[in-house]
């Protein structure tokens, strides 16, 4: 299916944030379809600009790569070009100026071309850049190396890597892309999460930022350099995934299923937060949980902020308008309408996942009070933003189904008689959010909350 014709009954179903068969499958084959528009452009722009000899003639080998690991296994090389690795990466090429800079990343690309070649298993032999001591392939991990550059070949199950003028290490294919490298040597893999096929990758240079964004003030990457820091991450992702099994064995599939890495980030002195990145949806950027609901909580808000990323590049939601911002119950700066969809979204599903949190029978008297607490806080939250999603005018036909989806799932929380459901009442008979209704997406960049 054209993912630029989703019926409108999907997109209600969709809006109500639960998972739904064959909605992994969708969403990956819409970001698929983004990527290779992306890989495009950057082909396009660089056969536009003046490009030195040896980075035109780089380009055409790692593009060929790319090509060629393609053809070899589609589907390793589908996966490995769709991580978040690949996408911020590709966002961080597209965001360089022209000249020396675009050369310079443009010539980076090997190093994803590397990563991707290596998942499809193909045979290669590069010369690459490093760049302050180390080479990234996106996804899989980092070589450490002090020469200006290095060579990565691979030949059947073998990965060799040798600094330039220096002696070759070499590795097996399979522990490299499982993430079971031992990190004494030069290569520094990522570490594993348990349970699903997430990484926790603290060695990627632009996974941290988003190019072009300032984003959540402060927001900065966070090195686990010991194993017992690594220990913690584990454990709290296996709790959290332990509690969503019991709460919500739906959503803890779902968690599993797209949640393919976690980055460790700080923000400010003793901070917490979350984010997520336009460029690489799949990937949790977050600090440090306090305990497993926390993780939870994060790991469901962040989804959701990915999956509405991944469908934002098939339809357009709204018209968003420059000069029409909102007030929200979960933020104190006021927002623009695509980043009040994205909220609504995200907290709709916080609503849902408390509610849940409350009815297990292995929760504590107290726990369960609390947690209704918080999912009351989120149905108010999302009944106000409701509201002015419905009333706002600026929602496109597809948008409007996908509120109406947010309606439905909200009312069947349980929520009390607020603005949004006295605005649906007024819209079926005909009132001024009727006409709002009859009246969609550009998603915001930078982290969504």
């Amino acid at each position: 299916m054209n993912p630029l014709e989703i019926p409108g009954p999907r997109l209600r179903r969709m809006g109500e944030t639960r998972p739904l068969p064959g909605e992994v499958a969708a969403l990956e084959d819409w970001l698929h379809s983004r990527r290779l528009v992306l890989l495009k452009t950057l082909l396009t722009r660089a056969e536009r600009v003046p490009l030195p000899d040896p980075a035109a003639r780089a380009l055409r080998a790692h593009w060929t790569l790319l090509e060629d690991a393609e053809q070899l296994d589609p589907a390793a090389a589908r996966r490995a070009l769709g991580s978040p690795a690949a996408g911020n990466w590709l966002a961080h090429a597209l965001a360089a100026p022209s000249g020396e800079d675009f050369a310079a990343v443009v010539a980076d690309l090997g190093a994803l071309a590397a990563a991707v070649a290596l998942a499809a298993g193909a045979d290669f032999r590069l010369d690459l850049p490093v760049v302050a001591g180390r080479l990234t392939l996106p996804g899989l991990g980092a070589y450490l190396c002090a020469a200006p550059r290095a060579r990565v070949a691979a030949h059947g199950g073998t990965v060799t890597f040798a600094p330039q003028g220096g002696a070759p290490s070499s590795l097996a294919r399979g522990a490299l892309l499982r993430h079971e490298v031992p990190p004494a040597g030069p290569w520094r893999p990522l570490n594993r999460l348990p349970g699903g096929c997430a990484v926790l990758d603290d060695r990627d240079p632009h996974l941290a930022r988003e190019e072009g964004r300032a984003g959540l003030a402060g927001l900065l990457p966070a090195a686990v350099t010991a194993p017992g820091e690594a220990r913690e991450w584990r454990e709290l992702w296996t709790r959290a995934l332990a509690l969503l099994r019991e709460a919500d064995p739906e959503r803890a599939a779902e968690v599993a299923a797209l949640v393919r890495t976690v980055v460790p980030v700080r923000w400010k002195p003793d901070g917490r937060a979350s984010a997520t990145r336009l460029a690489a949806p799949w990937a949790v950027l977050t600090t440090l949980p306090e305990s497993p609901q926390e993780m939870a909580e994060v790991l469901v808000h962040e989804v959701q902020h990915s999956k509405l990323a991944v469908l934002g590049g098939a339809v357009r939601l709204d018209h968003e308008s420059a000069g029409s911002v909102y007030r929200v119950g979960w933020r104190s700066d006021p927002r623009p309408l695509g980043a009040v969809v994205q909220g609504t979204y995200a907290h709709l599903a916080l609503a849902d996942l408390w509610g849940r949190l409350a009815d297990r029978a292995a929760a504590p008297p107290a726990e369960r009070a609390a947690a209704r607490r918080r999912a009351a806080d989120y149905r108010a939250q999302v009944d106000h933003a409701l509201f002015l999603l419905m009333g706002s005018g600026q929602l496109t036909p597809q948008g409007t189904e996908f509120v109406e989806g947010m309606r439905r799932r909200h009312a069947r929380l349980g929520s009390p008689g607020g603005p949004a459901v006295r605005a649906a009442g007024q819209a079926r008979r005909g009132g001024p959010a009727g006409d709002a209704e009859n009246a969609a997406d550009r998603l915001t960049n930078g982290h969504f909350g």
